[in-house]
């Protein structure tokens, strides 16, 4: 009875594995670009991170590009971009790979992007330009 106990709890013990939580940190080597008008953001060896990266960033126009280098092949993440006046003109779910897309037209000035990962495993590679 102990044995298929202790056996039980072994099992149980190695599937929830992938429930310990990390965050981003240095084994990730995060590097981030961030000027007015263009901004990158990267991270590598996502191993089941559960984080958030915010970042303020000035554009000058009312629309930006998004494009995407993420590889998540496993959980998930998401970025938001919301405009000087406060509005979403960028909500996607999940994060891409080798794909481009515009934000909604907004205000331009101080714009916020924040990036949201859930369990996250791979690479996360994105970057915002203002739109020509």
């Amino acid at each position: 009875m102990k044995t298929a106990l202790l056996l039980a709890l072994v099992v149980l013990t190695a599937g929830c594995q992938d429930s310990i939580v990390k965050y981003l940190g240095p084994e990730n080597n995060e590097q981030e670009s961030i000027q007015t008008d263009s901004m990158r953001f990267q991270a590598w060896d996502l191993d089941n991170v559960t984080d958030t990266r915010e970042w303020n960033w000035t554009i000058t126009g009312p629309q930006a590009l998004v494009h995407h280098d993420n590889f998540v092949h496993h959980g998930k993440g998401q970025i938001t971009i919301i405009d000087a006046a406060g509005d979403t003109v960028y909500n996607r779910i999940p994060l891409e790979w080798e794909i481009d897309n515009a934000t909604d037209s907004g205000q331009a000035g101080a714009w916020t992007v924040k990036l949201e990962l859930f369990g996250a495993r791979g690479r996360v590679d994105f970057s915002v330009v203002k739109a020509p």
